[in-house]
């Protein structure tokens, strides 16, 4: 519910802003993108997996696509 005096335009430019925030949160994605699979053998008997954190607007295109857009916040291994 909205306060009675903001505006029809005030509250468009609110969802706006809300929506790019929202897409632009991040998100942990194994193997580079969704539905993809990977891993290799790392030190010590542990399983070593690529991992990206990168934006949820992003991940949404990658998921539709079904290949790496090539975009991320932070890359790196995680061996477990």
């Amino acid at each position: 519910m909205r306060h009675p005096s903001m505006t029809t335009r005030g509250t468009r430019i609110a969802f706006a802003i809300a929506a790019v925030i929202a897409l632009a949160l991040p998100k942990r994605v194994e193997c580079g993108y969704p539905g993809a699979t990977c891993g290799h053998a790392g030190r010590w008997r542990t399983i070593c997996s690529r991992y990206e954190i990168e934006p949820l607007g992003l991940y949404l295109v990658e998921l539709v696509a079904q290949r790496d857009v090539g975009f991320a916040y932070e890359s790196g291994d995680d061996c477990r």
